[in-house]
């Protein structure tokens, strides 16, 4: 099968394959094996840049012959303030779901929380969860203390 790309189009394939490296790889802290068919692929697109007088985006390290984005690439492209804008909103969602989750398990306890309807449980938790939305909206984390790392830090 044969794809047919305009420069544009691949440019944006390389900005799509930079954002699903980044969620696939960002955290890891040793290889992972099951994303090394992720990364043969990433390659294998990477290795076509010159086809598309892209030669100076893409560049293969001598040593290892893994072909990578150019930091200046990376930095005319908006791929970089999408991963920011993304891990922004997701730090934000992922903090104020979890305290919401913990609040409403140490008000309502989880036994009695089982035996909730699910709209019940839902509209119970979502309470705490516009508690902190509204907190977070106005403060962001300025009022966020962990009460026992503040008592030791006082020491």
């Amino acid at each position: 099968m044969k794809v047919n790309l305009t420069k544009k189009e691949f440019e944006t394939l390389l900005d799509v394959m930079y954002m699903a490296d980044w969620i696939i790889r960002a955290h890891d802290e040793e290889d992972d094996e099951g994303a090394k068919r992720y990364k043969e692929l990433e390659q294998k697109i990477m290795s076509l840049a010159g086809e598309f007088g892209l030669d100076k985006a893409v560049q293969v390290n001598k040593e290892t012959k893994q072909y990578y984005l150019v930091k200046e690439y990376l930095e005319a492209s908006d791929a970089t303030s999408r991963i920011e804008k993304f891990e922004n909103a997701t730090f934000w969602e992922e903090l104020l779901e979890r305290l919401a989750r913990r609040d409403f398990i140490r008000a309502f306890g989880e036994e009695a929380i089982l035996k909730m309807p699910i709209n019940e449980r839902f509209e119970k938790e979502m309470e705490f969860f516009k508690h902190y939305d509204n907190e977070f909206g106005q403060n962001g984390l300025e009022n966020l203390h962990i009460v026992a790392l503040a008592a030791r830090l006082k020491n």
